[in-house]
């Protein structure tokens, strides 16, 4: 069932593609008229040529301040992957006619093409290069004289703003500035990808043609380092960092808001560099909202429900005949009917066994997958209970119990435990003050098995905003509810239906991260050997992060460390992944 941003963002979409199809005003691109004349393809003759450029590094300078340039005039700059930046382009022009000027771009000297307008981080359609907004100056907004390149009179220009277009201009013999806001994305619409190194083109193009190059405009392109980009996967449960035995690094995650297919990705340095692998032969199924995963020894399984439930698993490079490979896809497990919101977990088992959870239209159900690949009958889970259930997580234990928590639309949470053979014990209820809004389904953290006690730690966040911690023990006795913080944790960022928190098991102690309502920022805590929890520390500020899901890895010191990857702020959009790592022994 696809949330509710996507389902606003699609009828947005078709509303603005009707809006533009009715417009008399006319954009760029070869089906498109601009002044009643079909738009060039070729290489012609223009009469206007590019005598400067300059590329600005500083997106907040105003139009035409001398100042925030990223290198001097006429040299190609080094840009950031899905970091706006603006390019200003001298133009002299030996025509009087009026007419609208457009950009075109290539990478690495391949096929000129348009740039739409669409923003960062979150737009309609997320092509690699785009116009995007700009709040430093409005569009038409007249340019001034500050590119030396030309020695004709200076006719004006403007400044572009989110706009495929400029303003009509009219000037022979005459030289004028135009200052494009853009953005060159990591990942875009069709799981394209953009990558460090990789060249990029500019021109200005009206009716008749390509402006001629005197000067060529043109960046190259840097990704960060920890930067993974793309669109984060909707979902409460484990996802990764996964860790191989050599220490590669792999992370789900969609290419773009706008094309919600799902991509591995891979960092074999650290999580400083990642990249896709095995895209050719990705899942079909889209819609990642409710979904989890599980490691186990040279593979990571997925349970993925939309209008079903669906089963993939990737190949780790640990995997010793088939390493970075798609190994099972769309492998259908189950069709429960329409859940009130999509949810799965997954555990696996030490004899390569699988149990998932997912939802259904009141309940959550669980099927068994044994080691040769054979789903089992369906079980449903407090059958004859009058409440609503979901939320579902689950942990592998002792003896291959699977741990399992869940909510209630009451306000409750839940737990039981799934034995090695299938059978389920009685529910303990562990909460009744949880959150009751439609968003609030998913308020349990990532269960925490701790192997040195036989015991699992069930954190959850509650209605007052705040996290709570409550541990069973090995005979499944619950202890009392402890408090994780004082800071209050936020819920349901951008539809997410999920808490912004992570919890994972770390030399034998819990240890948390989360988003802090109102600032966004990302805090890390810690229990004591004895349960008791140390103030939470600031490790991610001046953001407006949105997601963050972790694990335990090692790091290049070989020292265990909590690795993870947070959404920094993209309002349910893209390009804002980043990775991170949280260093007890620092």
């Amino acid at each position: 069932m696809p949330s509710p941003r996507r389902v606003a963002l699609t009828t947005l979409m078709l509303a603005m593609s009707a809006a533009l199809n009715a417009s008399a005003q006319p954009g760029p691109g070869p089906s498109a008229t601009i002044g009643g004349h079909a738009p060039s393809t070729t290489d012609s003759a223009a009469s206007c040529h590019h005598r400067a450029f300059r590329v600005r590094a500083d997106f907040e300078a105003e139009l035409n301040a001398d100042t925030g340039w990223a290198g001097p005039l006429d040299e190609r700059a080094t840009v950031t992957a899905d970091q706006p930046f603006r390019l200003r382009i001298e133009l002299e022009t030996g025509s009087d006619l009026a007419r609208r000027f457009w950009l075109q771009y290539r990478r690495n000297d391949g096929a000129w093409t348009d740039i739409e307008a669409a923003d960062v981080p979150y737009p309609l359609l997320t092509p690699p290069v785009s116009v995007v907004a700009n709040e430093e100056y409005t569009h038409g907004d007249r340019s001034e004289d500050l590119l030396p390149g030309s020695r004709a009179a200076f006719g004006g220009g403007a400044g572009v703003v989110h706009e495929a277009t400029t303003p009509p201009f009219t000037g022979a013999g005459v030289q004028s500035e135009w200052e494009w806001p853009l953005v060159i994305r990591r990942y875009a619409d069709g799981a394209a990808s953009n990558d460090t190194g990789d060249r990029f083109q500019f021109r200005m193009v009206d009716t008749r043609g390509a402006c001629e190059a005197d000067v060529a405009p043109a960046v190259t392109l840097q990704v960060p380092a920890f930067h993974l980009g793309g669109t984060f996967v909707e979902t409460p449960g484990p996802i990764g960092p996964w860790q191989a035995s050599n220490g590669d690094l792999y992370f789900v995650i969609e290419p773009a808001e706008t094309t919600n297919v799902l991509m591995m990705v891979k960092s074999s340095d650290g999580g400083r560099s990642w990249r896709e692998v095995d895209g050719a032969h990705r899942p079909a199924t889209d819609d990642l909202e409710g979904f989890a995963t599980a490691f186990a020894a040279d593979t990571v399984h997925m349970l993925h429900q939309t209008a079903q439930v669906w089963h993939h698993a990737f190949r780790t490079s640990d995997h010793p005949t088939h390493p970075d490979t798609w190994a099972v896809r769309d492998e259908p497990v189950a069709a429960p009917g329409k859940p009130p919101t999509q949810v799965a977990a997954l555990a696996s088992r030490s004899d390569g066994s699988l149990v998932g959870v997912y939802g259904g239209p009141q309940r959550i159900h669980y099927r068994i997958r044994t080691r040769d690949g054979q789903w089992g009958a369906e079980t449903v889970i407090d059958a004859h209970t009058a409440r609503g259930l979901s939320g579902p997580m689950l942990a592998t234990g002792k003896h291959d119990v699977v741990h399992l928590a869940y909510t209630g639309n009451d306000g409750t949470a839940w737990y039981r435990r799934i034995a090695a053979d299938g059978q389920l014990s009685p529910r303990q209820q562990l909460a009744d003050n949880l959150a009751t809004g439609e968003g609030d389904v998913g308020s349990i953290l990532p269960l925490v098995y701790l192997p040195d006690t036989d015991s699992v730690a069930v954190l959850y966040r509650t209605a007052s905003g705040h996290l709570w911690k409550r541990r069973i023990d090995a005979r499944a006795r619950v202890g009392k509810a402890t408090r994780v913080s004082e800071r209050r944790v936020v819920q349901n960022a951008v539809d997410s239906d999920q808490t912004g928190a992570d919890a994972i098991a770390l030399d034998g102690k819990v240890h948390v991260l989360f988003i802090e309502q109102g600032t966004g920022s990302i805090f890390h805590a810690a229990s004591t050997a004895a349960g008791q929890w140390q103030p939470a520390e600031l490790q991610v500020g001046d953001v407006n992060a949105q997601w963050v899901r972790g694990r335990p890895v090692r790091n290049a010191d070989g020292r265990q460390v909590y690795g993870f990857v947070y959404d920094a702020g993209s309002n349910g959009g893209s390009g804002m992944n980043r990775y991170g790592e949280v260093d007890p022994a620092r």
